[in-house]
């Protein structure tokens, strides 16, 4: 069986790339515990400043989170007319609010939130708000009929939606997705805080595509635990599902490593010999095409055109696997060829039809300039992985890495105890989230210890 996604297990943090029918990593999640990333974790929260000036609403969501609602979202409390944030709300007021980006955040701001959560199963899609049950299209009238008098009474708490992959899936075992799902909407008391969250194990087998080819799953332990939720709750993914028993860490075996690596990079190298670099800024992401060793050989004419076909693929590609999202500006090289324009624009238009999130973009402005726009969620593949103005790994990025490592050595045939040195704010995060460090040494069955230094793994 052909391996089709490689999911990686964790401590804290778990990871999954989706490989092309090449076996080239063609995207790359994170999946992280909701004390790393509350993005889509539901909460139960109290209004408790309206800001008149920017019409926003700012939320205690417990847990020392505040959450920050935009006028926009704030209209879908109300029937009717709202001109300003207190038609929507008043401050002391609780209600339940989804979570639905996190770049604010990582800047020290609130939370994006919005007051009608959404949460997609497997099978379901669950979402507050009016009652209604509506099925995909793709469904056949014999399955349709068989989950209907299960799942219209769960529909007097909010909306249901049917996913197309639920065919063929008992009905029960989607009826019970069903009711965890809007359970999870529904506050049992007015103390805040966390309502629901899905697993970083949950949300990588939610996160599995379609098809009939093979989950690569990485360790024994994972791999029985994986298997005990997909027989109870996901079976559709059951037959698909494979124990990893390659050489070496399958993210490595499978080239995901290589790929972060490049993404990182500064420059990511063209076949023609031109590169392409990508820049973030808090407003929007320029890439810049460069003809760099292209025009070795070539026309002018030609070495422009095939270095900006390039660039339109692996613009594609990277948007996708490093998860950018939001205003992306391109310089693309001048061309004055005929019909050039048109084919740099067929060649963006087949780079996005794989891509899984909205993408829209503009026509070849007069300065060569393309502007691309992509739904933003989560952070990028760079946000994670760096600081914003010095390259180097973001604390918790930092730490999480050493315990995956750790947790590989550890479960080696070397003896000794494991040591993890670090500078000296890694080594706070870890002495701050004790239960990674003591998840580490319950796998591993190993003493530890963590000191400060270069960033490094070993057995002594």
């Amino acid at each position: 069986m052909t391996i089709q996604m490689i999911i990686e297990p964790g401590i804290g943090q778990w990871r999954s790339a989706v490989l092309d029918e090449d076996g080239f990593p063609s995207s790359l999640s994170f999946h992280d515990e909701v004390a790393l990333s509350p993005v889509d974790a539901v909460f139960n929260a109290r209004v408790t400043k309206l800001d008149s000036s920017s019409d926003m609403a700012f939320l205690d969501l417990g847990d020392g989170l505040t959450g920050a609602m935009s006028l926009r979202r704030a209209k879908l409390l109300v029937k009717g007319r709202a001109d300003k944030i207190s038609d929507c709300v008043t401050e002391g007021s609780t209600l339940v609010v989804q979570v639905v980006a996190e770049s604010a955040a990582s800047e020290g701001k609130a939370y994006a939130v919005t007051p009608r959560p959404r949460l997609m199963g497997r099978y379901i899609v669950a979402e507050a708000g009016g009652a209604r049950l509506n099925f995909s299209k793709d469904l056949s009238p014999k399955t349709v009929k068989a989950l209907s008098p299960l799942l219209e009474p769960l529909t007097s708490k909010g909306a249901l939606i049917v996913r197309s992959r639920t065919e063929g899936v008992a009905p029960e075992v989607v009826a019970a997705e069903a009711t965890t799902l809007m359970a999870a909407l529904t506050p049992k008391d007015d103390k805040l805080g966390l309502l629901f969250a899905f697993s970083p194990m949950e949300q990588a087998l939610i996160a599995v595509p379609d098809g009939d080819g093979g989950i690569a799953i990485e360790g024994g332990g994972p791999f029985a635990n994986v298997r005990s939720t997909a027989t109870e709750r996901w079976p559709d993914i059951l037959d698909r599902l494979a124990l990893y028993d390659g050489d070496g860490p399958a993210f490595e075996h499978f080239g995901v490593e290589e790929a972060i690596e490049e993404a990182l990079a500064g420059k990511i190298l063209l076949p023609s010999g031109g590169w392409i670099s990508i820049h973030e800024t808090p407003a929007l992401t320029v890439v810049d095409v460069n003809m760099g060793q292209a025009l070795k050989g070539r026309a002018a004419g030609d070495a422009k055109l095939i270095v900006n076909m390039e660039a339109a693929m692996a613009v594609g590609y990277h948007l996708r696997f490093q998860d950018i999202g939001g205003l992306v500006v391109v310089d693309f090289i001048d061309m004055s060829a005929k019909g050039a324009a048109r084919d740099l624009m067929q060649a963006l238009d087949t780079a996005f039809e794989e891509d899984p999130v909205p993408v829209q973009h503009t026509g070849v402005s007069q300065f060569g300039l393309v502007e691309i726009s992509r739904r933003r969620k989560g952070l990028s593949l760079k946000a994670r992985m760096q600081r914003e103005r010095k390259p180097d790994m973001r604390p918790e990025a930092a730490a999480l890495d050493l315990l995956r490592k750790a947790r590989g050595l550890g479960r080696s045939a070397a003896p000794g105890s494991l040591v993890i040195t670090a500078p000296k704010a890694v080594c706070d995060w870890l002495n701050a989230h004790t239960a990674y460090t003591d998840d580490l040494k319950l796998q591993t069955q190993r003493a530890l210890t963590v000191g400060t230094g270069a960033l490094s793994v070993d057995l002594i």
